[in-house]
């Protein structure tokens, strides 16, 4: 860890897990539920989705039936309240998500070692920023700040998010993402960014071995201790 960690000038984390945990008090299922419904309602509901809890990938495959539709029958629409409905959502869930714990340590470390920090995450911009000033590290980001776009198939494992929060002039290999999903994984190994993985969980970190993931943290205090004594 000190060593991906001493090679990178540049830190790329995925929010939801790594930083803070976006849902802990607006409960995830309860969303996908609500944009299920929107889905239903209009008659564009993907049935392998009907029982899913989870708001990322409802958005994504509706999103991809409806560039398969080319948006007719309704489609576009029905995307469009979906991203409003989550956008709505997820800025409510920032001010009850609950930091992951050694996160802000981590964070801060980083900055004072001289490392160009960013974010790549599938949940919307505003949470982000909304959730590293409730950390109180908003400026130790120097980099960009990437959340999800109005076009959900560039959410992760499209690496559209990472190419934008790659530091300028800095090689991409002098980079290093954390996140604690396959997705972020894919994204990386597609742009070629170096990659190590989280996940509080057993079965967490058993999706991301079988992903492929070789390196893998139990907790973000153990990047912090890796962190605190880099030199600038």
């Amino acid at each position: 860890m000190r060593k991906a960690l001493s090679r990178a000038r540049c830190l790329v984390l995925d929010l939801d897990g790594p930083v803070a945990r976006v849902f802990a008090g607006e409960p995830a299922g309860d969303i996908a539920r609500v944009m299920l419904d929107i889905a239903e309602k209009d008659g564009c509901l993907v049935e392998a989705l009907r029982d899913s809890t989870d708001p990322i990938a409802v958005l994504y495959a509706h999103t991809q039936e409806k560039e398969a539709r080319d948006g007719r029958g309704g489609w576009d629409e029905v995307v469009a309240k979906m991203h409003d409905a989550l956008d709505a959502y997820e800025r409510k869930a920032a001010e009850s998500a609950v930091p992951t714990p050694g996160a802000a340590d981590f964070i801060k470390a980083c900055r004072d070692s001289g490392r160009t920090l960013a974010v790549a995450t599938n949940n919307h911009e505003d949470v982000a920023i909304r959730i590293l000033e409730r950390l109180l590290v908003l400026d130790c980001f120097d980099g960009r700040i990437v959340g999800r776009s109005r076009d959900a198939t560039l959410m992760k494992p499209n690496p559209d998010s990472l190419r934008r929060a790659k530091a300028p002039g800095v090689p991409v290999e002098q980079h290093l993402m954390i996140g604690d999903a396959g997705t972020d994984y894919r994204a990386a190994l597609a742009l070629g960014m170096p990659f190590y993985g989280y996940h509080r969980s057993d079965s967490g970190r058993r999706r991301l071995d079988a992903a492929g993931v070789k390196s893998i943290a139990t907790s973000m205090t153990e990047f912090y201790r890796a962190a605190r004594d880099l030199g600038r």
